[in-house]
């Protein structure tokens, strides 16, 4: 059994711990902003990330947009969109990581919706179904995961872990990527070769996974991890791994 940590009434990991730890480390070495959007959890996200000392410094603001109307009118998810895909669905989980960064002003945002039951599930998002967004930069990633079987609250427990894996692997290739195109482009000026760069075309065109987030962009098919232990193995793109940190 892992040791377990109190967050503000709620009880998580230690591994959920160590998850928002990894992804403090990551923001505060560049010196980036984070910003969360939560339904089902509650503000469970929020809690893990604010319990560490100094968040101040950069966590900017948190939502807990329980309602329809609320992610409507405070993080600014399309109507339309809500309609046509509901309230769990790659589109609105996208809408509120993008409102939560665009209100926030935050260089990073997460966002989570989904199904934690006991009730509300249907044959095509049973309970135990999340999306969840990330924003870094100009770029985002969504992704689905269904976790079966479990209760609402190791649901709730599981959604939170399941997003800061996202985030992690999307920090990690984000930042991979932009290193590689800087390396390109170095070792091109140094054979007296002239170029300009445009980093976020160059990330979206070869990273299909991890788009820029335009209105006319084409979205790839969703990839579902279904258990704890295959979310490690979804990576971000054919040439993305993720990488535990020691």
């Amino acid at each position: 059994m892992p040791k377990n940590a109190h967050f503000s009434g709620m009880v998580v990991s230690e591994e959920a711990s160590m998850l928002a730890a990894r992804l403090v480390r990551r923001l505060k070495k560049e010196g980036w902003s984070l910003s969360v959007a939560e339904s089902c959890t509650g503000g469970l996200l929020a809690s893990c990330f604010t319990d560490i000392s100094g968040a101040s410094d950069w966590f900017t603001q948190g939502w807990v947009t329980y309602s329809n109307d609320s992610k409507i009118s405070q993080l600014g998810v399309s109507p339309a969109k809500l309609e046509r895909k509901g309230a769990v669905s790659h589109d609105v989980a996208l809408g509120m990581a993008q409102g939560a960064q665009q209100a926030s002003g935050s260089s990073v945002s997460i966002s989570i919706t989904g199904i934690a039951g006991p009730t509300g599930g249907s044959e095509n998002k049973p309970v135990g179904t999340i999306y969840v967004g990330v924003c870094i930069g100009e770029s985002y990633l969504v992704r689905r995961g269904e976790f079966g079987g479990g209760d609402r609250a190791s649901n709730k427990h599981s959604f939170i872990i399941f997003a800061m894996q996202k985030a992690i692997q999307a920090w990690d290739a984000h930042f991979e990527r932009i290193e590689a195109v800087r390396s390109a482009a170095e070792a091109q000026a140094s054979a007296d070769t002239t170029i300009q760069l445009d980093l976020s075309q160059a990330l979206s065109s070869i990273n299909p996974d991890l788009d820029t987030w335009k209105d006319n962009t084409v979205w790839t098919s969703e990839k579902v991890a279904t258990t704890l232990e295959e979310q490690d193995k979804d990576a971000l793109g054919d040439d993305a791994e993720w990488v535990e940190e020691q």
